[in-house]
């Protein structure tokens, strides 16, 4: 549902709040810069937040020296993920990103992606058992299908928001505490019973068994538009342009070297790279990592 219908859909008033906690998953040696950048945005562009936190499957020395409300929580997963996957280092960071909610101390939650930069402070709409983020376009069946498996799996019975023309996108999620704690075990169940039912032929996405356990929990999800999860290689790749003013959160710009002259000078034109280039970067084999 749209953000300013949710007071009326849920016949209570809805007061918008400040994150307290924010939360980053960044699973995996690559990540730590990211991971670390993404934090050092927040701190500087969101004032409001009471802490942030870092939750990672490597060590906090990995770590550079972070702003005062990062921590850094380290999660062993690696005895999680099926031996010999195709896409091993991406199962395993899905499970700490899974994960991740339930490390935050607070109760206003916002989990964003290790490579989504916060550029201004938003209030958000929280509501008890409500999921609140940024649709996309994509049936999410199409993963199943893509698979070729002559059984649909158990996890999609009942459910109907796999089917739909737009998604809830997994960058930019925000919910209440006790939400989470419904969420989170349940989406991890989903992610490790689903994904062993189909082959290793694509990169294991978490937006596939969120979509089942959000329709099994019978939870809410609102719209907070574009400007929260503001995709920059499909907006501004490839060419020089600036970031413009109303961008909450912006999503996915290489290389981040580009993201720290925005520090320095948020009007200047930036240079990332373009939709291809950025997921050929993002969801490589583990193969394929190894010769990069």
């Amino acid at each position: 549902m749209p953000a300013a219908e949710l007071a009326q859909r849920l016949g209570q008033p809805v007061a918008a709040l400040p994150a307290q906690s924010l939360v980053i998953p960044a699973a995996g040696a690559d990540y730590v810069e990211e991971g670390s950048l993404a934090a050092e945005f927040a701190a500087r562009f969101y004032p409001d937040l009471e802490e942030i936190v870092l939750v990672t499957d490597r060590p906090a020395g990995e770590f550079p020296p972070l702003p005062a409300k990062v921590r850094v929580v380290t999660l062993a997963v690696a005895t999680l993920v099926p031996a010999r996957h195709a896409y091993g280092a991406i199962y395993a960071s899905r499970l700490v990103k899974l994960m991740a909610p339930l490390q935050a101390r607070h109760e206003r939650i916002l989990m964003i992606d290790s490579d989504m930069m916060l550029l201004r402070p938003l209030a958000l709409p929280y509501a008890e058992n409500c999921v609140l983020g940024c649709f996309r376009q994509g049936r999410m069946i199409a993963k199943v299908r893509e698979a070729g498996v002559a059984t649909l799996p158990a996890e999609l019975a009942g459910t109907w928001r796999p089917y739909l023309r737009t998604h809830l996108n997994g960058a930019f999620l925000a919910a209440t505490a006790a939400t989470w704690r419904r969420l989170s075990p349940a989406w991890i169940g989903a992610y490790v019973s689903l994904w062993s039912k189909l082959p290793d032929s694509q990169p294991p996405t978490d937006q596939l068994p969120l979509c089942c356990v959000l329709d099994h929990l019978n939870l809410a999800t609102v719209d907070l538009g574009d400007w929260v999860n503001w995709p920059v290689s499909k907006k501004i790749g490839g060419r020089p342009a600036t970031v413009p003013d109303d961008v909450v959160g912006a999503h996915g710009g290489f290389p981040l070297s580009e993201w720290r002259r925005y520090l320095l000078d948020p009007g200047c034109e930036l240079q990332f790279v373009d939709p291809e280039q950025t997921r050929k970067m993002r969801y490589l084999t583990d193969s394929e990592k190894r010769s990069a």
